[in-house]
């Protein structure tokens, strides 16, 4: 159970940032991520999930801000998975250091879940795929992965992913748990690392052996050190690959952003017949719509949608 008590005086990492690295004795490029109190906290909170969900989609949102980090400024990654399990339909999206992630549980799977902890992916989603979905803006044409969800971890099915997508060899590793800090209430943190093997040439020649030295480094991170507030990101990346030249270049800030708006969201809701749009208007004369993701309410004009 993914859990770590400190005392206030002794929390200095840094937090909700995303940053590449690589190796400069090992064919090994990669990226690193930590987040907590500013991007992922929040979103967790905000719909009060069971904690084996809570884990699940605080890993969704730490692979999408690890792979999405890749893409241009106007970029979106979206992770997703759907099923006929508790967890029906699970979202985690990064455009620009922005997150967002929602999780929609069937009838009744609340209650079933909230003593349970960690679960494999298919036992809270059932049969199904993740899809990962690379949105590289207009004019750009998007592109989108589906694997089976047949791993024991969202990042071994990632790495499934990559594997048979990418033709690339990838190591994911991703880890949540609340951080208890002094009296103050746990706080949700997440933390996560990507490395993939670059190609032998002719000056590198068979990168075979190096890459099998960095996975196998690679296969002692713990759960623990990824979410350790007292263990910075550039800390473990030294800690796990100094004889290896280890280098971390500059971070991107990461943040709980929605990019739910009342334009887009009109635009939606004037695709509704038009009975339906009037039997939604409450005796304010408005009709009351609700982000999925950030729980925000608008309240929309029916004339604006044609409902009048």
């Amino acid at each position: 159970m993914n859990t770590i008590s400190l005392p206030s005086s002794r929390v200095t990492a840094t937090d909700d940032i995303v940053a590449p690295f690589s190796l400069d004795r090992a064919p090994v490029l990669g990226r690193t991520a930590r987040i907590g109190a500013a991007a992922l906290d929040p979103i967790l909170r905000r719909h009060a999930y069971p904690r084996p969900v809570a884990m699940l989609l605080g890993e969704a949102l730490t692979l999408a801000a690890l792979v999405g980090s890749l893409l241009k400024a106007e970029g979106r990654l979206v992770v997703q998975a759907q099923g006929e399990g508790p967890v029906r339909l699970l979202v985690a999206e990064h455009c620009a250091g922005g997150l967002r992630g929602y999780a929609r549980l069937a009838h009744g799977a609340s209650d079933a879940l909230r003593q349970a902890n960690r679960m494999p992916p298919a036992a809270l989603l059932g049969a199904g795929n993740l899809v990962l979905t690379l949105d590289q803006g207009e004019n750009n044409a998007s592109y989108q992965g589906v694997v089976p969800l047949d791993g024991d971890t969202l990042a071994a099915c990632a790495e499934s992913y990559f594997r048979v997508s990418e033709q690339t060899d990838t190591g994911i590793r991703l880890a949540v748990g609340e951080v208890y800090i002094g009296d103050a209430p746990p706080l949700w943190r997440a933390g996560g690392m990507l490395m993939q093997r670059i190609a032998g040439d002719a000056a590198r020649g068979d990168t075979g052996e190096d890459w099998n030295r960095a996975s196998i480094l690679f296969g002692t991170l713990r759960d623990e050190e990824l979410i350790d507030p007292e263990l910075a990101a550039d800390r473990l990346l030294y800690r796990l690959f100094h004889e290896d030249g280890a280098r971390m270049a500059a971070t991107a800030s990461l943040e709980d952003r929605c990019t739910c708006n009342e334009n887009r969201l009109t635009k939606v809701m004037r695709q509704f017949p038009t009975s339906e749009l009037h039997d939604l208007i409450e005796p304010d004369g408005k009709l009351h719509a609700r982000c999925q993701f950030c729980s925000r309410e608008y309240l929309l004009d029916p004339e604006k949608l044609g409902a009048v």
